[in-house]
């Protein structure tokens, strides 16, 4: 609510945003490039935190959970926060030394998951993003479409009840960008919030769900 987020305390990275999103909504993030989704995003997941002072607060809720208000929540509290949200990034940051399989058991590893659960849990995952068969293969060896997907698997391995994506289809191809595209959709239908920052004016036109326009880090409008 009213969050403000200031870099080298000169450059308005978002300028007071207010906004509410439900459990199980699918949402478009909206704007040119540098007009503050990502940074949006990021104060989601609390990578980053409001400016002190008057920098307003984000609160991320879910049922029977107490809420995390960015106001007074501690590192604990937001790494606890993090493993109810799986996050697709623009640039996947995939770990380059592991093949498909560990990068996706990795984010389960993190979760204090192990043994034959994470086992039948990665199978699951990548059957759902078309990857089994680059279980083996590493990043380098497999094409954006396919790095994308990873990305995918990772972030909703564990059952996250929110997945934020930044620009997943921006560096792909029609094809492979509707395949990812279905993975969401799909996602979506099982009940799990989405929100996707985006500027493809082609899948915006698509999927008629709400969106949330930013320009010059302010927001512009919550619906079209």
């Amino acid at each position: 609510m009213h969050v403000n987020h200031t870099y080298d305390g000169t450059w308005k990275g978002i300028e007071d945003i207010t906004f509410r999103i439900e459990a199980g909504e699918f949402v478009f993030l909206t704007g040119t490039s540098g007009a503050g989704k990502t940074t949006l995003l990021k104060h989601i997941y609390m990578e980053e935190l409001p400016d002190s002072g008057r920098g307003g607060r984000v609160v991320v809720s879910f049922p029977g959970v107490e809420a995390y208000d960015s106001s007074r929540v501690n590192r604990s509290g937001i790494q606890t926060l993090r493993r109810e949200i799986g996050v697709v990034f623009q640039d996947f940051r995939l770990l380059t030394d592991r093949d498909v399989w560990e990068n996706v058991a990795f984010a389960l590893r993190v979760r204090g998951h192990g043994g034959r659960f994470l086992r039948r849990r990665v199978e699951e995952v990548l059957e759902r993003a078309r990857l089994t068969h680059r279980r083996h293969a590493h990043p380098n060896e497999l094409s954006g479409g396919e790095q994308q997907r990873v990305s995918i698997a990772r972030a909703i391995a564990g059952e996250p009840r929110i997945v934020l994506a930044d620009e997943p289809t921006g560096n792909l191809d029609r094809e492979n960008a509707e395949g990812v595209l279905e993975i969401f959709r799909q996602l979506h239908a099982a009940g799990t919030t989405i929100v996707m920052a985006t500027h493809d004016l082609q899948l915006l036109e698509r999927l008629p769900h709400r969106r949330i326009q930013l320009e010059d880090g302010r927001l512009k409008t919550r619906w079209f």
